[in-house]
């Protein structure tokens, strides 16, 4: 009820005539049935009807229970709902079906001369309580919110549980409804037209709203009503218990609740199932707005690693190396200043001291930022480091190119040789390698960087766990090539040797 859902104007219109049809087909039936297959022509034997009988009001008790438990489930106390209350009439309306299934007569749980009108009894009940109940709930919504749940439940079962209790012990002070050998009462008849008197406001109300709401959830409990209260008509036409009248009120009953599931128990379902999806979505979304978030902030650290890194080469190589090279000038000329061939030795001693010194500085600046690799990019960069390596590494090293041989955007060239920096390093600090094969292929669908050597290899699964982890280079690496937009994959055992995966696309 508290549910809306607005359908296009085409779609309405043909639910409306579908629910028409159903509707003269539900009277149209009611009348052949009683034309010509009436109690008089067709006899229904006892264990055949108690079948058909116990099978349709288990699905009704079903959805009573169903629409009571979504109901418990979905109130809140901020909710401006009538959904409890409809849930409470539901569950009286199926503690009493299923007491009236369990002592129907014929059923081996509780039979004596009264189970007859005890059931029908049973019966009256449960549509009473459910036609005045929605009645309640569809005229008078806000008069029926309940806030006190816990009293309310206890209320209703004790209700339930009085009443119930009374048709067993005092069912001689009940007038009869259904009498074995005459069939229904009067009484029974004028219940039947009462119950069925509440249906049809019901329906009334439920058509007026949905003038105004154009709900299909609405049109559909209108019929789900209109299909009950026709059903309700039923039982007043047959005389015994086994009459087809009285199980085609069943079907119809059946038919009706199938609606009223529809209507009532589905919305709230997949209302549910609705946010559930739309919280899913969101936590998808902020999910991937984290990642990016962090790619982007790995990025800008990476950014600003390299910046620093390319500075301070600067400045060693612009500042402290340009000043070792004006020492090693000054004693130069310090030392064509002194006559003879008598040269002191510390002066000597500082010429080598400056001269090293000159050397490591370059190295340093080197490492932390060759110049040729803004200079003159990727390829030339790593293969001035690739001579350097074979020399202090003893290890051969073959370096392919495939495909275009033009420069690459900075940011990646910087990606690339930081990764063959740490490939080529990690390779000759534990795998002990003879060979290392290093190609880079660069066509339209992208960059492709590989890095293989024949070491001796590693286990990956033992590596994650944590007992050979070293560092962080492996991490560092893949960092890199995610901030690219690449990827990063790493593929060794032991004794098979180490291949390096890089893949940039374009």
């Amino acid at each position: 009820m508290s549910s809306i859902r607005v359908e296009s104007p085409i779609n309405l219109r043909k639910y409306e005539l579908r629910y028409l049809y159903i509707g003269f087909l539900a009277i149209l039936l009611m009348w052949v049935v009683r034309v010509f297959f009436n109690h008089e022509m067709i006899t229904i034997q006892g264990p055949q009807f108690l079948l058909a009988h116990t099978l349709l009001e288990s699905f009704s008790i079903f959805v009573s229970f169903s629409i009571f438990i979504q109901a418990m489930i979905t109130y809140s106390k901020d909710s401006q709902s009538v959904n409890f209350f409809i849930g409470l009439i539901f569950f009286a309306v199926g503690a009493y079906d299923l007491i009236h299934t369990l002592v129907y007569r014929g059923m081996p749980f509780y039979e004596d001369e009264f189970s007859a009108n005890r059931a029908t009894w049973l019966w009256i009940f449960a549509r009473l309580s459910e036609s005045i109940g929605m009645a309640a709930a569809v005229i008078l919504p806000h008069k029926v919110m309940i806030q006190r749940t816990t009293l309310a439940l206890f209320v209703s079962t004790l209700s339930v549980s009085l009443i119930g209790g009374f048709l067993f012990l005092r069912q001689d002070l009940l007038p009869t409804l259904l009498d074995n050998e005459f069939g229904i009462t009067n009484m029974k008849v004028s219940l039947e037209y009462i119950i069925c008197t509440f249906m049809l406001v019901t329906l009334i109300a439920l058509v007026a709203e949905y003038r105004n709401t154009r709900n299909l959830d609405t049109l559909r409990l209108a019929l789900a009503i209109f299909i009950i209260m026709t059903g309700e008509l039923y039982f007043t036409l047959y005389d015994k218990v086994y009459d087809i009248e009285n199980l085609v009120g069943h079907i119809y009953k059946f038919v009706g609740y199938v609606y009223v599931f529809r209507a009532v128990f589905y919305p709230q379902i997949r209302h549910i199932l609705t946010d559930k999806e739309k919280a899913e979505s969101k936590w998808r979304e902020a999910e991937h707005m984290l990642f990016e978030a962090e790619k982007n902030l790995s990025k800008l650290v990476l950014q600003a690693h390299e910046e620093e890194r390319k500075r301070v080469s600067r400045e060693l190589h612009d500042g402290i190396g340009q000043s070792l090279y004006s020492i090693l000038m000054t004693l130069n000329m310090a030392e064509n200043e002194i006559r003879g061939e008598d040269k002191p030795p510390s002066l000597q001693k500082a010429k080598r001291m400056t001269a090293d010194a000159m050397v490591e500085v370059k190295e340093i600046a080197h490492s932390l930022r060759p110049s040729s690799l803004d200079d003159l990019g990727f390829l030339p960069a790593l293969k001035m480091y690739i001579d350097q390596f074979e020399k202090v590494h003893d290890v051969q090293i073959k370096l392919k190119s495939l495909g275009d041989k033009q420069r690459l955007d900075p940011e990646i060239e910087t990606t690339l040789y930081r990764i063959c920096q740490e490939s080529l390093t990690n390779s000759a600090k534990y795998a002990n390698p003879n060979h290392i094969m290093i190609t880079l292929k660069n066509d339209p669908n992208g960059i492709q960087l590989t890095i293989q050597d024949d070491g001796v290899g590693f286990s990956i699964v033992s590596y994650l766990k944590g007992s050979q982890r070293k560092g962080i280079g492996l991490f560092s690496m893949k960092e890199r090539a995610e901030a690219c937009g690449g990827t990063f994959e790493l593929q060794s055992k032991l004794n098979e040797g180490t291949t390096t995966i890089v893949s940039i696309p374009k």
